[in-house]
Order: structure tokens, then C-alpha cells, then sequence
């Protein structure tokens, strides 16, 4: 008989020796959903972009979008911070997340008509520049960081999910930080 246990036997074990349940813990932590929210975020941003909206409310939507652009690094660090922290509120943050990255789809639709540009191309290129990636990875964080602490609700160990709350959000900032210089040298036409 082998003694020597997996590392998925150990942690089976660990959670009362029910199968499955590392499978169903991992997915309720913050780890776990993070791939998650990423992939529905980015997936409704595309969405979103593709859907094609008025000309007459795309020209608000782009002349609203052009007045309120800062280039100011600390203006975009703030805007995108405040948003993170509303994401992170369990349950309503992942909902709120949803609702922004259809916004966001919405707004790349505007810009793709009165462009006349692919907006499918325009909707990639701008979560996979270098600020969109430490956006969607703050973002998918703040979310998922949110649903964990739903879970830790529901099983009565919220107390301890208030580290990784800490956690999250000191590496939501650092994530922002660097987005938004990176946004703040492309639209001032500084190199990155």
C-alpha cells in the first residue's frame, strides 16, 4: 500500500475528507474567481463594443468621453480606484462590474462609429494595451475579491477574509498606479 498522499488527497483531508471540496473551496476564494471575473469582464467588454449604438447618442457618448479625459496621472489613478473599491463590496461590486465593463464596451462602440473604425480591433487593442492589462487584472481582482467575501459571509469567516481584503486592496493600487501612468504618457504622447 503507498502512504505517500497527493497534494489533492492531503487537501480533501484538510476539508473533512469529502471529495470535491477542494475543487468548491478553491473556487471561493479570491485565487479561484479571479480567472473568472476576468474572462466575464473581458467577454462583455467585446460584447458590448460590438453592439452598435446611434450616431446621435455616439456623438455624446465620445464629446462626454473628450471633456472629462484627464491626462493627469492622480485623476485617472483616483477615477479607476474609486470604481475598484465599489467592485469590491461583496456581491453588488461583482454586479457593478458587469455594469461597467458594458459602459466601457459601449463607449468603445461610440468611438469605433464616429471613427469608422473596427470595433471588435479597437475593443482588443484596448484591453490588451499595457494600462488595459493592469486594469482588467485590478479589476478582475477587485471583483473576485468581492465574491470571496460573499462566500466567506454565507460560511461565517469573514473576520478572516478581512486580510486578504488588505491584501487585495494594496495590490489593486500598486496595479492602478502603474495603469495609470502608463495612460497618463500615451495621452500626453510621452513614451511609456
Amino acid at each position: 500500500m503507498h502512504t505517500d498522499l497527493t497534494i489533492a488527497e492531503k487537501r480533501d483531508r484538510a476539508h473533512g475528507g469529502q471529495e470535491g471540496k477542494v475543487l468548491s473551496s478553491l473556487l471561493c476564494t479570491k485565487w479561484g474567481l479571479f480567472p473568472i471575473t476576468v474572462f466575464v469582464f473581458s467577454l462583455v467588454f467585446i460584447i458590448s463594443s460590438m453592439i452598435p449604438v446611434e450616431r446621435d447618442l455616439a456623438e455624446n457618448i465620445v464629446r462626454s468621453l473628450e471633456e472629462s479625459i484627464s491626462s493627469n496621472p492622480l485623476d485617472i489613478f483616483i477615477h479607476n480606484f474609486t470604481l475598484s473599491l465599489v467592485m469590491i463590496i461583496p456581491i453588488i461590486g461583482f454586479v457593478f462590474s458587469i455594469f461597467s465593463s458594458s459602459l466601457s464596451g459601449m463607449a468603445i462602440s461610440a468611438f469605433s462609429i464616429m471613427k469608422n473604425s473596427n470595433p471588435l480591433l479597437l475593443a482588443v487593442s484596448s484591453i490588451s494595451s499595457p494600462e488595459g492589462i493592469f486594469e482588467i487584472i485590478a479589476y478582475g481582482l477587485a471583483s473576485a475579491q468581492g465574491l470571496a467575501g460573499f462566500f466567506a459571509m454565507v460560511e461565517k469567516r469573514f473576520r478572516k477574509e478581512l486580510k486578504e481584503y488588505l491584501e487585495t486592496i494594496i495590490m489593486v493600487m500598486g496595479f492602478l498606479l502603474v495603469a495609470a501612468f502608463l495612460e497618463a504618457s500615451r495621452l500626453t504622447g510621452f513614451p511609456s
